[in-house]
C-alpha cells in the first residue's frame, strides 16, 4: 500500500493490480488518523496523542471508544480499496497504532530517505547526490497535507517541511552548479527560494549559475532582489559571502565559461548596460558617505572606486 501526503491525501494499492488511488477513508476523522500515522510511519502513535491531535487538545470523555470505531472504519475502507494488505498496513500496538513500514510506503518518508542518502554522498559524488535529491524532489506533487487546510497539527507539519524542501533543493542546486549544469542549478535554486524566500545559500547559487551561463545582468538583479527582501523584511544586509560574490561578478564581467562563446547584438548589449547601471545606482545609494553623481558614466566610475576599496 502507498500513502501519498503530498497534495490531496490518497492511498494506492501497491500490488500492481491496477486499482486507482482512493481518497475515501470513511470520513474526515479516519482520514486524519491515516495522515497522522503516516507522518510517523514505523513509530507507534499512542491513542492519547491521536485523540489530542484529532480534537485539537479537547477530546471528548468517551474518546477511546470513538477513536477505536474510527480506526475500524478506516481499516474497512482501506480493505475495500487495497485488499487485505490495506487493513494490515495499520497495526494495533499496546495503547496505540502504527503504520507498518514493510507493508506501507509513504511518499514523505521516501523523500526523507532519499535526502539522507544524498547527504552521505555530498562530499565525494556530486552526480549520485544530485540524482537522489532530484528523485526526492520529484515526489513533491503538491503541498504537504493539502487536504488538511485548517488542522493546527497539519499547519505545523507543512511549515517544518518547507524548511526541508528548501534545504534539499538548495543542496541539489549546489551539486548541479559543481557539475556545470547551470540551467538545473538555477531551476533548483528557484525551487528552494520559493519554499524559503530567505534561503540565502540558494540565492547565491542562483547568482553563480546565472553568471557562469553568461547571464550576468540577471545574476546582479538577483542580488538586488535579495537585498531588497532582506532590508524590507528583516532590516538586514546580505551576508559577506553573498556580497563578495556580487563584487566578483561586478569585477569579473562575463564568466570564463560564457565569455569564450557568448555573442550579443548591439540592442541586447545596450539593454544589459542599462540594467547594470540601474543596479549600480540602486546599490550605491545605500553606501554611507558616498555621493552619487547624476550622470551614468560617473556612476560607473564611482562604482569602480567603491569596488576597488574592498
Amino acid at each position: 500500500m502507498e500513502i501519498r501526503l503530498f497534495g490531496a491525501t490518497t492511498v494506492r494499492c501497491g500490488c500492481g493490480c491496477g486499482r486507482p488511488p482512493t481518497d475515501a477513508f470513511g470520513g474526515p476523522k479516519p482520514q486524519q488518523i491515516v495522515e497522522i500515522l503516516a507522518l510517523s510511519a514505523g513509530t507507534p502513535v499512542s491513542k492519547e496523542k491521536l485523540a489530542d491531535l484529532l480534537w485539537e487538545g479537547r477530546p471528548p470523555r468517551s474518546y477511546l471508544g470513538t477513536l477505536e470505531s474510527y480506526v475500524c472504519v478506516l481499516r474497512r475502507s482501506l480493505a475495500r480499496s487495497c485488499g487485505d494488505g490495506g487493513a494490515a498496513g495499520i497495526m494495533t500496538v499496546p495503547n496505540g497504532y502504527v503504520v507498518v513500514p514493510g507493508v506501507v510506503k509513504v511518499d514523505l518518508m521516501q523523500f526523507r530517505a532519499l535526502v539522507s542518502a544524498a547527504v552521505v554522498n555530498t562530499a565525494h559524488d556530486h552526480a549520485t547526490a544530485l540524482s537522489a535529491l532530484e528523485a526526492a524532489l520529484s515526489l513533491v506533487k503538491g503541498e504537504l497535507l493539502a487536504s488538511e487546510s485548517l488542522a493546527s497539527w497539519a499547519l505545523g507539519e507543512r511549515e517544518e517541511f518547507r524548511d526541508e524542501l528548501a534545504q534539499a533543493a538548495s543542496l541539489a542546486a549546489e551539486h548541479a552548479l559543481a557539475l556545470e549544469r547551470f540551467g538545473a542549478a538555477v531551476r533548483l535554486a528557484t525551487t528552494a527560494v520559493r519554499a524559503d524566500q530567505f534561503a540565502e545559500d540558494a540565492w547565491r547559487t542562483m547568482m553563480a549559475a546565472l553568471w557562469a551561463s553568461g547571464r550576468r545582468s540577471q545574476a546582479l538583479h538577483r542580488f538586488s532582489q535579495l537585498r531588497d527582501l532582506l532590508v524590507d523584511e528583516l532590516g538586514a544586509e546580505p551576508s559577506r559571502e553573498t556580497t563578495d560574490l556580487y563584487l566578483a561578478i561586478l569585477r569579473g564581467g562575463a564568466s570564463r565559461e560564457a565569455g569564450a562563446h557568448r555573442e550579443r547584438d548591439d540592442a541586447a548589449g545596450a539593454e544589459e548596460v542599462r540594467i547594470l547601471v540601474g543596479l549600480l545606482r540602486q546599490i550605491l545609494t545605500s553606501v554611507p558617505g558616498l555621493e552619487l553623481p547624476p550622470r551614468e558614466g560617473e556612476v560607473v566610475r564611482a562604482a569602480h572606486r567603491w569596488v576597488d576599496a574592498f
